[in-house]
């Protein structure tokens, strides 16, 4: 018969070679990773994740967060979730004790810890748009998803220089969330890019245009609202909340409400100028024009007003010219062609100063090319032409 303290003494020596054991797991998969034998360290280190005596030891943290970053760089197809896993244990390395210094100190320094984590962020960024490219919506989400626990840790804004952002992250994944064709994400997403002021006026849009898919136009309308707020002068919130208007047949309502706010406020170029946008894809030339002049007028150097004034010329006299060229009347020939050349005389000056506030508008080019054509300045027709090559 066993003595009690002598079994007591066994089963201690037993545990402590249990023990023993499991931290030559940690040993082990550290001698792998040194040595580049990934499927090695890869084995040693889960045997002491998985153990009890080891799961949540720092040590093992520590080798765990460099040896699953190294399968997720130079071998991953030993686990397609290697940078989770590489992710979760350098962030378990940045845990502090109660003396704010990080767990892992003695086997590594806090800025290798950042240094890993910040390559975890790039893999993970990298990871989710081949993925998303790839057409796996879902893992692109998660991936991007990932990132956010990281961002509070990149304090030298290594990940901010590479335009990995919260801002770029949302932006990225709404774009997989809507691949994956679920508009509660979406919403959720681009609510959160509205909140933090993102610097694109089409997030707005694509709000709008979920809601247009959900049959509430309100909720649309007042999201495009919403962004003239804060882009005022975007042509492309105008006219999709124009374009919304009109095929909602609303067009007067919102010609109405932009004579309500010149009335209040009578000197807005931006009034007059979206109020004529309406009347030119109304088709009312006259009551444009008059907008357009007087925006001008309160703005000469309005680059969306030189130019829509200089297009709504020139459109007149492409039709003009279209009907010289139609009739048969030699007379009439020539007074339409002279209409035509008055009229292209109009546009050429506005379509100027609009390329000389902006000289990438390739509308703009492709206008004063035709322009310059028709005059007889083939030098400066060329001119534009190459700039307009240059834009490809």
């Amino acid at each position: 018969m066993i003595k009690k303290g002598l079994l007591i003494l066994l089963l201690f020596t037993l545990f402590s070679n249990l023990i023993s054991a499991q931290k030559h797991n940690v040993v082990n998969a550290s001698i792998a990773l040194r040595n580049e034998e990934y499927v090695d360290a890869k084995k040693y280190i889960d045997e002491a994740y998985e153990t009890e005596s080891t799961s949540n030891d720092a040590k093992m943290w520590n080798y765990r967060s460099q040896i699953y970053l190294q399968i997720a760089l130079k071998q991953d197809n030993l686990d397609k979730n290697a940078i989770f896993k590489a992710t979760e244990a350098h962030l378990k390395c940045l845990q502090t004790d109660k003396k704010g210094r990080v767990i892992v100190r003695k086997w590594t320094t806090k800025e290798d810890v950042l240094a890993g984590i910040v390559q975890c962020g790039y893999n993970l960024f990298n990871k989710a748009i081949e993925e998303y490219n790839s057409g796996n919506y879902v893992s692109s989400l998660k991936h991007y998803s990932a990132i956010f626990k990281i961002i509070p840790f990149d304090t030298e804004d290594q990940l901010k220089r590479g335009n990995i952002t919260k801002e770029t992250i949302l932006y990225n994944s709404f774009f997989s969330s809507k691949k994956m064709k679920n508009n509660v994400k979406s919403k959720e997403l681009l609510q959160e890019l509205i909140d933090i002021n993102f610097n694109d006026p089409a997030i707005f849009v694509q709000m709008s245009n979920i809601f247009i898919e959900e049959g509430k136009t309100d909720k649309a309308l007042e999201y495009l609202a919403l962004g003239r707020e804060s882009f005022e002068e975007d042509q492309g919130l105008i006219n999709t909340e124009i374009n919304l208007y009109i095929q909602l047949g609303r067009t007067s309502e919102l010609i109405g409400k932009l004579g309500e706010a010149i009335a209040l406020d009578d000197e807005n170029e931006l009034l007059y100028f979206n109020r004529g946008t309406i009347f030119d894809q109304e088709g009312d030339i006259d009551n444009a024009e008059k907008d357009y002049l007087t925006a001008l007028q309160l703005n000469p150097s309005a680059f969306g007003a030189n130019y829509n004034l200089g297009a709504l010329y020139f459109n007149q006299g492409v039709e003009t010219k279209n009907k010289a060229n139609a009739t048969s009347n030699n007379s009439l020939y020539k007074k339409l062609n002279m209409d035509a050349e008055a009229v292209f005389a109009k546009a050429l000056p506005y379509l100027e100063t609009a390329h000389n506030l902006n000289s990438e508008d390739k509308n703009t080019l492709l206008s004063l090319k035709q322009l310059y054509y028709l005059d007889g300045d083939y030098a400066k027709s060329e001119e534009m032409k190459k700039l307009i090559e240059e834009l490809k």
